[in-house]
């Protein structure tokens, strides 16, 4: 799952997208798309740590490996992986602002969830796959 603007535009997977045009970052792409087909069938605790693991203790925040790029996301309700956004990792430590960005957006998660204000639409924006 990834969060959506007032515009129906997608960061992740915009930015997924972009990784798929440049041939350089087209099997990183592909690689995060595998990984996350295998989170519905298995979670993605049990991907092993090499692939997925915790980056944050105090949020939560986890991140999906792909070679040097990471897709920062936290768990919800403990059944919903919410993606937060794709970042090129450069050193050995995840920034702080990668992690801090995810954080923010857990906090309007579960400010949202709290108002009832989740709206869960498929990838193609179906009005009879909404979920409230």
């Amino acid at each position: 799952m990834a969060p959506e603007d007032d515009d129906r535009a997608c960061e992740v997977l915009d930015q997924l997208e972009a990784l798929a045009g440049d041939k350089k970052t087209k099997a990183t792409a592909a690689g995060f798309l595998a990984q996350w087909e295998q989170v519905p069938v298995e979670g993605p605790r049990r991907l092993g740590t090499d692939i997925y693991h915790r980056i944050d203790e105090d949020n939560q925040i986890y991140e999906f490996i792909k070679r040097d790029h990471r897709l920062v996301c936290f768990e919800a309700d403990g059944r919903i992986v919410v993606c937060s956004h794709i970042f090129r990792k450069k050193s050995q430590k995840t920034p702080n602002a990668e992690k801090m960005k995810a954080a923010d957006l857990r906090e309007k998660y579960y400010e949202a969830a709290r108002l009832g204000n989740i709206e869960i639409v498929d990838d193609e924006g179906d009005e009879d796959d909404v979920i409230e």
